[in-house]
């Protein structure tokens, strides 16, 4: 049946069972004109009558009776084709996501949500790397979610919010910054550790905006890593409240305060690319963790 409409298999298929022109279009909400005129199509495509007049009834024909196990099969396998994102159990389902992010965010996600989907006996596998440099990482290569601030990425990624907040100033607790009042003239007298990303460029904006220049004296990868070298030296960095929310009361030694001029907010968010759109299980995914993260550092932004 090369080139044969897929409508005409759902056709023949009640044809089969049913072996009545009349019973099939009732079954499928068409007129009997409309069945018969499909039945001449089948009839031309196979070469064969398929169903014949015997009495008031119509019959098999020996190729329809070899056709109709094949055809119920093939009927089977379109819907399953078809439905099968409608039967998505994460339950039942075993699933690997890859998931790019900061080194923050895999903490979080590797150690809560994974003693989480354990305890729930959920079959998932969370494959983390650090974020990517390239601008279409999610387009090019097998990341099926990006976590962190935004950035920039291929025009087409979709993009979600998951959480927007105000961010601190972090110190260690013996800083000189704590004997001063917290204000930009004194803060440009610092050293700053920065940390890469979208959210330290905004400040450097803020600060020259007010004829101020901050005083970068080192770079680090991530908010992790900022922390531990704030502790180690006599360095500020700027953070987001939730990674201080997020980190707890295990640092005693560093502090958190807000300056007097307000420091420019960052969101947290998810990008994906638009293939992943319509599954199921990708929507899972991001639903997850967008849950999991809001519960984590608070109140999420829709």
């Amino acid at each position: 049946m090369p080139r044969t409409d897929l409508n005409l298999l759902v056709v023949l298929d009640s044809l089969l069972e049913e072996c009545s022109v009349s019973k099939v279009a009732k079954k499928l909400n068409v007129t009997p004109p409309a069945i018969s005129k499909s039945l001449n199509k089948l009839r031309d495509s196979f070469q064969d009558q398929l169903l014949v007049r015997s009495g008031s009834m119509l019959i098999l024909t020996p190729l329809a009776t070899q056709l109709r196990p094949q055809i119920r099969s093939l009927i089977n396998n379109i819907d399953s084709v078809l439905n099968q994102n409608l039967s998505f159990d994460i339950g039942r389902t075993r699933l690997t996501f890859s998931i790019a992010s900061n080194d923050l965010t895999i903490a979080m996600l590797n150690s809560g949500m994974l003693q989480e989907l354990q305890e729930q006996e959920q079959s998932v596998v969370l494959d983390f790397s650090y974020d990517h440099g390239s601008v279409d990482f999610l387009r090019k290569d097998n990341i099926d979610l990006y976590i962190g601030e935004p950035r920039q990425l291929s025009p087409e990624i979709k993009i979600r919010t998951i959480h927007r907040d105000r961010c601190l100033l972090i110190a260690n607790k013996t800083h000189e910054i704590f004997s001063l009042a917290p204000i930009l003239s004194n803060l440009a007298n610092c050293d700053f550790i920065s940390t890469k990303g979208r959210l330290n460029e905004d400040v450097d904006a803020m600060f020259n905006a007010h004829g101020y220049q901050r005083k970068i004296v080192g770079i680090s990868p991530g908010y992790l890593t900022t922390l531990e070298t704030v502790l180690r030296t006599n360095t500020l960095a700027v953070v987001p409240t939730f990674f201080m929310q997020a980190i707890g009361g295990g640092h005693a030694d560093a502090i958190a305060f807000e300056p007097e001029n307000r420091f420019p907010e960052v969101n947290l968010i998810q990008a994906w690319h638009p293939r992943h759109d319509n599954s199921p299980s990708h929507k899972w995914l991001r639903d997850y963790t967008k849950d999991f993260l809001s519960k984590k550092i608070g109140s999420a932004v829709y």
